[in-house]
């Protein structure tokens, strides 16, 4: 019987530096597939990420979880003990739930984030290029994939920021109508900064003004980010010409102080300014806060921002628990409907030939019936069977999961060799006695 296993580790079990020794680059994907696949394993797929490398098998067999951990190791040419302690496996349904929180966001680092949904079906995607994806994980990615999407669109577990500059595009949402008509003026070259300006201009910010006390430093994060240079000597002027500025630099004084603020709304008649300062110490006064459509946010008022949506996530959980269990239901029917379909055949085949035998028997020792009457007797027989056998059959589907229940309906119902029956030819002999 199929057997699914994983084997992996992430960012909760393993450093960057033990998990970076065991990830797949994309350039080795294709002679990594190679590699399993000559190792006898029916169907793989391979996830790697920043925060997660995962082995997902699909065998005939079941496999060992430390088989699978030593070829993944011997690709890379490390010892066993290499991430001792520190991978975790699942089998069967297990494997199947830990695959679908992963696609619904739930074993992120950042719970709910969107981009691991699109890892999981890259990952799919390449596995089938390679050959290495059959019935069984194509059935699991597909359904993982589905539930990933239903709990992104029924549920907001995705919804609202989960960084700093996602804070401030939340913030600037609320200030604006349209950020398309906006313009980012960037003071400093701080990676915060810099990641808060990318998440407003990926968010439709018309333009970007960066501008820098190196001018060198200016023109490189321009370049990156499709801005336009200021000089430090200009910022007074290129102040008023933004809706956004955020000041992330490495001074030890304010920057914008309130009269040169003022100044800048004045100028804009006084349409509205909303300010991020994300530097510490603060580049921005805080007075500014008392002019009329001047927004001023800190570092620590969007981190607050961020808990806040973090806490509204965490609400959102259970409801895409539910997802993942009724479509984890649904896939292990599926796989017990395929586990159970041998079985199911058998018994099928073995019910037909015992009703053909029975039949036979009836009509050597009624000779006179006419064609007609023997085809309806026929029918009637047979599906006198088929609703007998009905319920038993759907139990099985339904159970077929289940440690030792096939091996069960396999003994009871279905004949070991020619002449030796299960229950049915069991039955029959008793009764013709």
């Amino acid at each position: 019987m199929v057997s699914i296993l994983v084997v992996g580790t992430n960012h909760k079990f393993a450093p960057v530096e033990v998990r970076e020794k065991v990830a797949f680059a994309e350039e080795r994907l294709s002679e990594a597939y190679n590699y399993f696949r000559a190792q006898g394993i029916d169907e793989i797929v391979l996830l790697s990420t920043c925060n997660r490398t995962e082995v997902y098998t699909a065998t005939q067999q079941r496999l060992p979880e430390r088989k699978v951990l030593k070829l993944w190791l011997s690709f890379f040419g490390l010892p066993e003990g290499e991430i001792e302690g520190r991978f975790y496996a699942y089998q069967d349904k297990e494997a199947a739930r830990h695959l679908f929180r992963v696609a619904c966001g739930l074993d992120s680092m950042m719970l709910g984030e969107t981009q691991i949904l699109g890892q999981v079906k890259d990952a799919y995607e390449q596995a089938q290029r390679a050959g290495a994806v059959g019935t069984y994980l194509g059935e699991l990615f597909r359904r993982a994939i589905k539930v990933g999407k239903k709990a992104r669109s029924e549920t907001a577990i995705s919804k609202g920021a989960m960084s700093v500059g996602g804070a401030a595009v939340e913030l600037a949402k609320h200030i604006f109508a349209n950020l398309q008509t906006c313009t980012v003026l960037l003071i400093g070259a701080g990676k915060m900064g810099t990641d808060t300006a990318k998440s407003l201009v990926q968010a439709g910010a018309k333009q970007l003004l960066v501008c820098n006390r190196t001018l060198s430093r200016a023109q490189e994060l321009a370049s990156k980010l499709n801005g336009q240079v200021v000089s430090f000597e200009e910022l007074q002027e290129n102040l008023s010409r933004a809706d956004i500025v955020i000041a992330s630099t490495g001074a030890q004084q304010f920057i914008l102080t309130k009269q040169m603020v003022s100044e800048a709304v004045k100028q804009r008649r006084y349409r509205p300014l909303f300010l991020i300062d994300i530097s510490v110490p603060r580049n921005i006064d805080p007075k500014v806060n008392d002019l009329d459509n001047v927004f001023l946010f800190d570092i620590d008022d969007l981190e607050q921002v961020v808990r806040e949506f973090l806490e509204e996530r965490k609400k959102e959980v259970p409801k895409v628990e539910a997802l993942i269990e009724h479509e984890l239901q649904n896939f292990t029917v599926w796989l017990g409907e395929r586990k159970a379909k041998p079985i199911i055949v058998q018994l099928l085949q073995e019910a037909q030939r015992q009703t053909e035998q029975a039949l036979n028997e009836l009509f050597d020792e009624l000779p006179d019936l006419s064609e007609e009457q023997r085809r309806a007797i026929a029918a009637k027989m047979k599906a006198l069977t088929m609703r007998l056998l009905s319920q038993p059959l759907n139990q099985i589907k339904q159970l077929a999961h289940t440690d030792g229940v096939l091996e069960i309906a396999r003994q009871l119902l279905v004949p070991k060799e020619a002449g030796d029956g299960g229950v049915l030819n069991e039955e029959s002999q008793r009764l013709d006695r």
